[in-house]
């Protein structure tokens, strides 16, 4: 037992009992009844809520446990919560730097989706602009090329098929 602390009991209600799966994963002594007033917490609520990565969150103790949700996916990890808000709290500067911590996130994300959105508009735009020129040079050659010599409306579509003299063809939607 050399190098061993002893333990003393819980650190809850100094009872001698205590929960070994919760000593083994977490480092701590609770009684089976203070066990039931600590919360566990799953992995991404951890990360959610707590702003933590998954390098801080090895530091931390852990229970795995079945998904509830599905059988065949992957065991959850679930942390103290006291654990883990300690951690956050120390990692961010209490409550308050983890609050400008998220809003700090939240922004910055914000901002990479009005860049994005604002990124693919001028895109748009861009192409748009491209479009009327493509058009506007065959409506030109159109009027360049010649009368019309022919035009019929195809009833079924709505589409003017159009002849010119110089031999070019056109569709025209009808509106």
């Amino acid at each position: 037992m050399a190098g061993q602390t002893p333990i003393r009991g819980c650190s809850g209600c100094n009872s001698l009992s205590f929960s070994q799966e919760f000593y083994d994963a977490f480092n701590v002594v609770l009684c089976n009844q203070c066990k039931q007033d600590e919360q566990l917490i799953s992995k991404s609520t951890a990360r959610q809520s707590y702003l933590l990565t998954d390098t801080d969150l090895k530091k931390l103790g852990s229970i795995g446990k079945q998904n509830p949700h599905r059988k065949e996916w992957n065991a959850m990890r679930l942390y103290l919560q006291s654990q883990v808000e300690e951690l956050s709290y120390t990692k961010y500067g209490g409550a308050e730097g983890l609050e400008v911590e998220r809003e700090r996130q939240l922004t910055a994300r914000l901002d990479a989706r009005m860049k994005k959105r604002t990124q693919a508009a001028r895109k748009d735009n861009e192409e748009a602009e491209k479009l009327d020129r493509i058009k506007q040079k065959i409506v030109k050659g159109m009027r360049t090329s010649g009368a019309v010599s022919e035009e019929a409306l195809d009833s079924g579509k709505g589409i003017y098929q159009r002849k010119y003299e110089s031999g070019a063809t056109a569709e025209v939607e009808h509106i």
